[in-house]
């Protein structure tokens, strides 16, 4: 379903989908929310350079401080560090006692580091030298909790056929994260692959539910499908079983380094806010039987840019994941077309990034989206990645296209927001941060 961004330039826009097999083939309330406080808060890393996102808007009444003076205050807080090229935002993760940089991904489940030894290959399937694949610090030693016999991990990232993939072996250790230890998680220890990393993560922290893990029997290795995966417990149920914390967790990106947050348990309660919206999480049929909750899938009401609208309120109303491992928004080629084509000059499609590019002094078109009843506009200021050029020297949009369901609001649709993953309600909150 998602395009891999194979070229140099963009091989790290999305990270967020794991695929597997049917929709899993591709693995494959309220206005305002009540008001609860993150038990623990992280800052997140940004590599390098400054990341356009989105800037926040004054025309918001009704302002508010997320928290109240009876709700529980943060425990940890780190500093948030400069982003890779604009792609991705990292937090600190401590596991075995070493401390280590993986990225956040709301659009898969499975928590792994790079094993040291790792064998590295390129898109081809050949062996080539670690480097190639551009990890981080390697993880030092085994498990620190115990290996787990006869489970492999398989996963593969955006498209399953010549994207990133990865094989190992699961175990356990403390995860360590915000000044809190989630006991026990199960964990993945990447053994070999396919990968094209940014010399700094050492790999990703999964934020997605069960429905996404991907773990299969060792002896039925050539049978890896989603049919035979074994759904255990990740980091965002362990939080909420073991530590009895509140079963959501928010999300500030944001283009300034310092004011990007992962927050367990609730919201920082320095985060200003304006009106909250809410949505339902959508579940998808599994080829289990049934329907079941994936991704962070939510319903989009409208699309709106300059003076066009497109209702999305129909039988065969799109779909839309919430990923924070997905660079760019990947909307419905009839309306990614449309926006780029806004731009002035007009971005066209560059087959060699994967993406749209235009000038980087482009005028990007006005653009909402309404969820829940409520429009969350983008600054257009924020829909050009002046640090992603392609050869030419041309700038990628934020806005690219796929033909396929479910469509994917990445971080050029997060920056500037707040977003809430209320696991416990089966619904997503989203307000502009002031």
């Amino acid at each position: 379903m998602v395009k891999w961004l194979i070229s140099s330039l963009a091989s790290n826009l999305l990270l967020g989908l794991a695929v597997a097999a049917p929709v899993e083939e591709h693995k494959r309330a309220a206005n305002s929310p009540a008001t609860v406080a993150a038990h623990q808060v992280l800052s997140l890393s940004r590599q390098l350079s400054p990341r356009p996102g989105l800037t926040l808007g004054s025309k918001f009444r009704n302002l508010r401080a997320f928290a109240t003076a009876a709700d529980p205050q943060p425990a940890g807080l780190d500093i948030a560090l400069p982003a890779y090229q604009q792609v991705e935002y990292l937090l600190n993760v401590t596991a075995g006692g070493n401390n280590y940089s993986l990225i956040i991904d709301t659009g898969s489940s499975d928590t792994w580091f790079v094993k040291s030894g790792f064998q590295c290959y390129d898109y081809r399937r050949r062996p080539v030298a670690l480097a190639n694949c551009q990890f981080g610090p390697e993880f030092k030693g085994d498990f620190p909790g115990g290996a787990i016999k006869d489970l492999q991990f398989n996963v593969s990232y955006g498209n399953g056929y010549s994207g990133p993939n990865l094989n190992g072996e699961y175990g356990y250790a403390d995860l360590t994260l915000a000044g809190i230890t989630v006991p026990k998680q199960q964990i993945a220890l990447a053994t070999s692959g396919y990968w094209t990393g940014d010399d700094i993560s050492t790999g990703i922290l999964g934020l997605g539910m069960p429905g996404l893990t991907e773990a299969y029997n060792s002896s039925q290795a050539t049978l890896n499908s989603y049919g035979n995966t074994i759904s255990y417990s990740p980091v965002v149920t362990t939080m909420t079983t073991a530590l009895k914390l509140p079963s959501l967790f928010s999300l500030g990106l944001s283009r300034t380094p310092a004011d990007s947050f992962l927050a367990l348990g609730g919201v920082p309660a320095n985060v200003m806010t304006g009106e909250y919206t809410t949505t339902p999480l959508l579940t998808w049929e599994s080829s289990k039987g049934g329907p079941e909750y994936f991704w962070y899938t939510i319903q989009t009401d409208q699309m709106v840019w300059n003076s066009s609208t497109i209702s999305q309120q129909t039988a065969r109303s799109p779909k839309a994941i919430v990923d924070s491992g997905t660079t760019l928004n990947y909307l419905p080629t009839q309306i990614a077309d449309a926006i780029n084509n806004a731009f002035v000059p007009r971005a066209v499609y560059d087959p060699d990034v994967g993406g749209y590019v235009t000038s980087c002094n482009a005028t990007a078109p006005a653009f909402g989206i309404k969820i829940g009843g409520q429009m969350i506009w983008t600054e257009p200021s924020n829909m050009i990645l002046p640090q992603l050029k392609n050869r030419q020297g041309k700038c990628l949009t934020g806005i690219t296209d796929t033909s396929e369901e479910p469509y994917i609001l990445g971080d050029t649709f997060m920056q500037g927001l707040v977003a809430v993953f209320d696991i416990g309600k089966l619904e997503m909150r989203f307000a502009k941060r002031v």
